[in-house]
């Protein structure tokens, strides 16, 4: 799995940095999955090794322009490059509506069907479903409502347990290929579960991208166990002060505390003020964070790729 930093700006575009989109990337498919789209972002994914055309799914986390202002143009420029798979909309149902009305006043047609889920209208326990991930909503503090989505891999291919197997006198067979791919099948007139005699390679990696947020403590319950924070730090603790408190954003000490009470092993920040673009700009950032985290500590600039390893399901063998 790997996750591409494709804006990292707050509010608006500089030289150096674009406004907010992420993507992330699966290792057993061509389609992938993209967090937020500012106005610019189709030129930062012809700079970066995806494909638009492959583009399956569109999450957005709140209906602010630098988050949302380059759609139009990527579902047009998706549709000229061919496309003619579903695109999936998680957006605001105003983000919906402005899609909507883009496409109809500038009388485009796109070749694909666009999916379109309001997220206000889901249970805040419902588990989006798509080819490559699971996907879950959780609410943010901003000044508009704001969410930010848990992406859960999908496709994990499972390894036989050849030892219960044999113990129970099962003979290799075209019924293991069917276990190994998770159906149930039926041998000398026995049902065999695949969950009997099955374990996932790997354990399912998970990564937790934000949109803005003042109050990192919303997310406690829900990232115990993910590979990977995505949060937004747009000013230092003291610049945050200086600007006024209730912006709707975090600083970099906030979240660096929440990263590290919650034992989150890697920290990427985004979403920088254009106070800190610039060579040498983030280092009160990153001296800030380091403070207060210890584990692997990310500021993300635009076009940076990064992986997120597997981890063998030892308990499962």
């Amino acid at each position: 799995m790997q996750i591409h930093f494709l804006g990292t700006s707050s509010g608006c575009p500089s030289l150096s940095r674009n406004v907010a989109a992420t993507a992330v990337e699966f290792e057993h498919t061509k389609t992938w999955l993209l967090v937020d789209c500012g106005e610019g972002t189709q030129h930062q994914i012809m700079k970066s090794p995806l494909a638009a055309y492959h583009l399956g799914v569109i999450l957005i986390t709140h209906l602010h322009g630098d988050h949302c202002y380059g759609l139009p143009g990527l579902l047009a420029s998706i549709s000229m490059a061919g496309r003619k798979e579903p695109v999936h909309l998680v957006a605001p149902k105003k983000v919906i509506e402005f899609v909507e009305a883009t496409l109809e006043l500038t009388e485009m047609e796109t070749a694909f069907s666009l999916i379109f889920t309001a997220w206000e209208t889901l249970d805040n326990q419902q588990v989006l479903e798509f080819s490559s991930c699971l996907v879950t909503i959780h609410p943010l503090q901003h000044r508009v409502p704001c969410v930010g989505f848990k992406i859960i891999e999908k496709g994990v291919p499972n390894k036989l347990r050849i030892d219960e197997l044999n113990a129970a006198g099962i003979g290799s067979g075209p019924h293991y290929n069917q276990l190994q791919r998770g159906q149930d099948v039926i041998y000398n007139h026995q049902l065999l579960k695949s969950a009997d005699f099955t374990y996932p390679s790997w354990q399912p990696r998970k990564v937790l991208i934000c949109g803005d947020n003042e109050k990192p403590s919303l997310l406690a319950s829900v990232c115990q166990d993910v590979d990977l924070l995505v949060h937004e730090a747009t000013f230092t603790s003291a610049d945050l002060l200086r600007v006024g408190e209730h912006t709707g954003h975090s600083d970099a000490k906030r979240v660096a505390q929440f990263a590290e009470q919650c034992k989150i092993p890697k920290l990427a920040l985004i979403h920088f003020s254009s106070r800190y673009h610039g060579p040498g700009m983030l280092e009160p950032l990153a001296q800030e964070a380091q403070q207060y985290y210890h584990g692997q500590l990310i500021l993300a600039e635009d076009g940076l790729t990064l992986s997120i390893s597997k981890h063998l399901n030892l308990n499962f063998i």
